[in-house]
Order: structure tokens, then sequence, then C-alpha cells
């Protein structure tokens, strides 16, 4: 513990590990509810192409995204034949802003219906539309 000034509280240290279990992701754009993953290095994010009108430009979205996400190497296995058989492909990344900036650039997609996203086995939500 450590004092800030005489006249202010007492602050800790460190975070205790409470406050590190999980992150909740909040996006500005609205489409995508309030998304709460877990603190740390490894995330496992599974992406399934739902279009059944034109997948294949679903796939070729969401392979930019992918690839901008977690490299190259993270395609293996997400082809044309894979998404028309149903596959839903996994792939790790490196830490929470490569999530937050995958899930931000993929909102259009998964609030049009047209691909299922899990991070860590949570599901990414469309944000249901309000009318009055």
């Amino acid at each position: 513990m450590r004092f800030t000034s005489p006249d202010k509280t007492i602050e800790p240290l460190r975070a205790s590990k409470d406050d590190l279990m999980a992150q909740i992701l909040k996006f500005p754009t609205k489409k995508i509810e309030p998304l709460s993953i877990h603190s740390g290095s490894k995330h496992r994010i599974s992406v399934k192409v739902l279009d059944d009108v034109r997948p294949r430009r679903t796939r070729w979205k969401l392979q930019f995204e992918i690839q901008e996400a977690a490299g190259f190497a993270a395609l293996k296995g997400f082809t044309d034949s894979a998404v028309a058989l149903g596959y839903r492909h996994r792939f790790e990344v490196s830490n929470t802003r490569v999530v937050r900036q995958f899930v931000a650039e993929t909102s259009g997609l998964v609030a049009a219906g047209k691909v299922a996203i899990w991070i860590d086995r949570v599901r990414v939500q469309p944000r249901v539309a309000r009318s009055a």
C-alpha cells in the first residue's frame, strides 16, 4: 500500500486477483453487446459462416480479418469447401487488444447474421435493434 498524499486515500500497489478475472469489452458502434472475456495473453476465437446466400464472399471478408488478427498461418483449413460443410474455424490470438479489434472489424457481419463468433467459448451477440 502507498499513500498518494496525506489528504487522499490509500491505494493498493498491485491489483487483487478479483480485479484481474475478466475484462468487459464495449464497442462504440452499438452493433454488438458488451462482452466479458478473461484477462490474459491467449484467447481462442472460433468463427462459423452462417451466410446461405453468398458464403464465399462472407468467408473472403472474414478471412481478411483473421489474417489481420492472427497472421496468415491462422487461415489453414479455412476454405470454401469447409465453410460449405458448416466447419467452425478456430485460431488463437495473442492479446485482448487484438480480440477487441477483430470483433470491432467483424461486428457488421455478426449484426447481419452472416457470421457467428465465439471468444473463449462465449458467443458474440448482436445488439437487438430497438424501435419506439
